[in-house]
């Protein structure tokens, strides 16, 4: 029997959902405005999870330049069936203010399909606009339900939400038919969030022994987050609630994971059941900020008469969980990549609303090196040069070296921590006013822009070595040239700021460290990078 410590998926891996695929099982999560879209993990043995597939790589499935921080894509909703992998998923391309959450949204559904989780995956079928959280559901008629919540932005009723809409998928015709059907309108759980109305969505499908059952997500994505199941004798309901409903939630209790809710249940091995959800792990009960975002935990369920509950008793779930295996949890996190030692990325780096491609990134340009051209400034929602990251571990280190000679103080190129384009660090080689090659840094605070100029002055030739280190969660950097002895650039900042809780009003995301390249005179001027590490540290 294996012991397997949550977060199962560390770092921001938000909104998870579950399928059983063809020999293993797979975990899709939200990416927001990170591209390729949707990451999907894969497990044999329910124990490691291992980043397997990014589905949405080309602009074709996913275009997301110009869209707002924390935009792009929302819960995704994975499964298998008729022998293809079928991914439903939202594209939400505006859904705030400056300051507040917007009545008004632009949010559009799509679906694609593949024979293998690693694709092909094909050309994207709209289902619908104006609602989101899509998932689909495969009926033992053989009939495919889209099951998705409607926002009514008129403000002309108590409640925001126009319910959990079911509608039927003719995967012959590419499209929905037939009538819309509202299904459930909420358990009214109170809520923390910015709306003072009911709050549920992420709408999940399962039929079980003749039950239907529907699995939300409730109370928003806050502290009062929770699962909420209900079930029904017809697949348009009426539902029941689960007799403790929400029958998953860390709302009013200390522990160290929470806000936690939205998942979907699976049949693992040995027929033991679990329950996906997401969590976080703040700081502090002050600031309550978590920069790892929302990551991605498991919970075991046991069934007692005909509902699911959590192994064990209450609704609170445990930080840990055990499966049937002999398999021991690799929790390190660390990897290295040497950019002259391999054809492709590795799937843990992302880049910003656009395919990576050598456009701007390529690995052949100049061989033993991963050569970016720049393109906009750090704060550009369209054609950043970016390539970053998830932060998985409280205490880490992250180090690049690079060769870069710029020719302005609108060429840079370095090393970046990052909430989104209010919020980041960024340490970076640039040009002095009187043409010294120097070392300097910016930050944005929630949209306050601040600059050193001169950290350092840098030699022409050669390499220089960049670092950062978060430890008790102070954020510093540091620096060399060519295999020298590393210097601390003397800036130290508050790892915690790059948190959702931080962002403005609201974000969904967490923190990225990576490489970036900025040439704001449009020449796409280049940096060559010869590696990139990410490490963890003792706790």
């Amino acid at each position: 029997m294996s012991v397997i410590q949550n977060p199962v998926l560390r770092g921001f891996n938000p909104d998870p959902c579950i399928c059983r695929g063809k020999d293993a099982w797979y975990i899709a999560v939200s990416t927001f405005e990170w591209y390729p879209g949707v990451l999907i993990y894969e497990s044999k043995d329910f124990v490691n999870w291992e980043l397997k597939a990014t589905p949405l790589d080309r602009l074709s499935q996913l275009n997301l330049i110009g869209e707002q921080p924390s935009g792009g894509i929302w819960a995704p909703a994975l499964s298998y069936h008729d022998g293809l992998y079928w991914l439903v998923y939202t594209d939400t391309k505006a859904w705030k203010g400056e300051q507040k959450i917007s009545p008004l949204r632009d949010m559009h559904n799509y679906v694609v399909t593949a024979p293998d989780i690693t694709g092909p995956w094909s050309e994207p079928t709209h289902l619908v606009s104006g609602g989101y959280d899509p998932s689909l559901f495969h009926d033992e008629s053989g009939k495919k339900w889209l099951a998705y919540i409607r926002r009514d932005f008129r403000g002309i009723h108590e409640d925001l939400f126009a319910g959990i809409i079911l509608r039927e998928y003719s995967a012959e015709q590419g499209r929905l038919i037939g009538e819309e059907h509202v299904i459930y309108r909420g358990a009214n759980l109170k809520t923390d969030y910015f709306m003072k109305c009911q709050i549920y969505e992420a709408p999940h499908l399962l039929k079980k022994d003749g039950w239907y059952y529907l699995i939300t997500a409730e109370g928003g994505t806050g502290y009062t987050h929770a699962t909420c199941v209900s079930r029904s004798r017809g697949i348009f309901g009426p539902y029941e609630l689960h007799p403790e409903t929400p029958m998953l939630s860390s709302r009013d209790v200390n522990r160290r994971i929470q806000r936690t809710g939205h998942g979907n249940l699976v049949e693992g091995p040995n027929g033991q059941w679990f329950m996906t959800y997401l969590g976080s792990r703040p700081i502090d009960a002050q600031t309550k900020r978590s920069p790892l975002g929302r990551e991605t935990c498991i919970a075991r369920i046991d069934w007692r008469d005909g509902w699911p509950f959590l192994s064990g008793a209450g609704v609170v779930p445990p930080e840990s969980f055990t499966v049937d295996s002999d398999v021991e949890q690799n929790l390190d996190s660390s990897w290295r990549v040497d950019f002259g030692h391999g054809a492709t990325l590795p799937l843990e780096l992302q880049s910003l609303r656009a395919p990576i491609s050598d456009a701007w990134c390529s690995l052949a340009e100049r061989p033993g090196y991963l050569r970016i051209r720049g393109q906009e400034s750090p704060t550009s929602r369209f054609h950043q040069s970016l390539l970053a990251c998830r932060v998985r571990d409280w205490q880490f280190e992250v180090e690049t070296a690079l060769e870069f000679s710029p020719t302005s103080y609108l060429h840079m190129a370095g090393l970046m921590a990052r909430y989104d384009e209010n919020t980041f660090y960024y340490l970076f080689i640039t040009r002095d006013d009187d043409g010294t090659k120097i070392l300097s840094f910016m930050e944005m605070d929630a949209g306050s822009f601040a600059y050193d100029n001169r950290l350092a002055v840098l030699p022409e030739g050669g390499e220089t070595g960049l670092r950062v280190r978060v430890e008790d969660t102070k954020l510093r950097f540091f620096y060399r040239s060519t295999h020298g002895e590393w210097m601390d650039v003397g800036v130290e900042k508050d790892f915690t700021k790059l948190s959702d809780e931080y962002a403005t009003p609201i974000g969904f995301t967490g923190a990225f460290v990576g490489i970036s390249v900025n040439d704001m005179l449009g020449f796409r001027e280049p940096a060559d990078f010869r590696n990139f590490s990410y490490r963890q540290l003792p706790a």
